[in-house]
């Protein structure tokens, strides 16, 4: 019974908490680091837009999905800026946050935009609600599925720093910090466990246009549930295009056991300025086997930077 308690809790609540702002999935291999870590704003010289689509269990009906949109860009000097967008839809459950943040980075080395520091803040503005109409509950008097008691506003603040030097590149972010109703719970709202975000990488060069990069992702909380990426991608590129392929395997624990969650082939790439990626997440708990697998998308361009003319530096 433990064990599919916390095949259960990993592999869908852990995945989208209730009050969780944007779940965290393979958003970062995709070009989306910047979703999971504010100091990426305005990493490059580029006005950046980056769209992604996840679909869970494709095997329900109403399977839970996820939409976010964002942009970012070097806004003057050595700030950058951003602003993202995203939709979370489970079943009757459906959540909204608009997050705002900014960064500032620290050349170290004369390569600017290879080697550098960076730090960003952000605030995300957090909304769910329950249709309680998709409901058949056996109590039709709960006062907790009553008009009025479904609609849940929460602030949340996101900090950052990152990283980049001769080819190694190191990350940590904290996210879902409470700015409003940050007690425990208060009238019946408990805020999204805080989570603690680190990542590292290398960038192994072979040779001219031909690179090996493995990295790795730690996802903790504040409830004590954690999960770990280990990834590997080949990239082949020039000036203006490139494209890679690699796998990401997921594991996760927490105070019941832990448990194998996903093996995901990857693919991304970049023609001239259009960007594409995709993950397809192949489950290794006995949830997929009546859940099914899942899969994200993800489109993106970068403009040419019409906000700072002047460039970074």
């Amino acid at each position: 019974m433990r064990r599919y308690i916390l095949l259960i809790a990993l592999s869908t609540g852990f995945l989208a908490f209730s009050q969780e702002s944007l779940p965290v999935y393979q958003q970062y291999l995709l070009g989306g680091k910047f979703l999971i870590n504010p100091a990426h704003y305005g990493e490059t010289d580029d006005v950046v837009l980056h769209g992604t689509y996840q679909k869970q269990f494709s095997k329900f009906e109403q399977s839970p999905n996820v939409q976010s949109i964002g942009i970012h860009a070097n806004v003057f000097d050595r700030v950058g800026a951003g602003l993202s967008f995203f939709r979370d839809q489970n079943g009757p459950i459906s959540a909204n946050g608009i997050t705002a943040g900014a960064s500032y980075f620290i050349p170290l080395s004369d390569d600017e935009r290879k080697d550098q520091f960076s730090f960003g803040t952000g605030v995300n503005f957090y909304n769910m609600n329950i249709d309680l109409a998709m409901l058949n509950p056996k109590d039709q008097g709960d006062p907790l599925l009553q008009e009025g008691a479904n609609d849940i506003f929460m602030v949340y603040g996101n900090l950052g720093m990152q990283a980049t030097l001769k080819n190694f590149s190191a990350g940590i972010s904290v996210s879902d910090i409470p700015l409003s109703d940050h007690v425990s719970v208060i009238n019946g709202i408990e805020p999204s466990p805080t989570k603690y975000i680190l990542t590292a990488g290398y960038g192994w060069q072979i040779s001219d246009g031909l690179s090996v990069e493995p990295s790795v992702l730690m996802n903790l909380n504040s409830n004590s549930s954690r999960t770990f990426d280990l990834n590997l991608l080949g990239k082949v590129y020039d000036d203006t295009n490139l494209f890679e392929a690699g796998v990401s395997f997921r594991t996760a624990k927490d105070r019941v056991g832990s448990q194998q969650l996903s093996l995901s082939p990857v693919i991304k790439g970049k023609i001239n300025r259009f960007t594409f990626g995709a993950v397809y997440n192949l489950g290794l708990s006995d949830v997929q086997t009546y859940g099914g697998d899942s899969f994200m998308l993800s489109l993106g361009y970068n403009f040419e930077n019409f906000i700072n003319t002047r460039g970074f530096h």
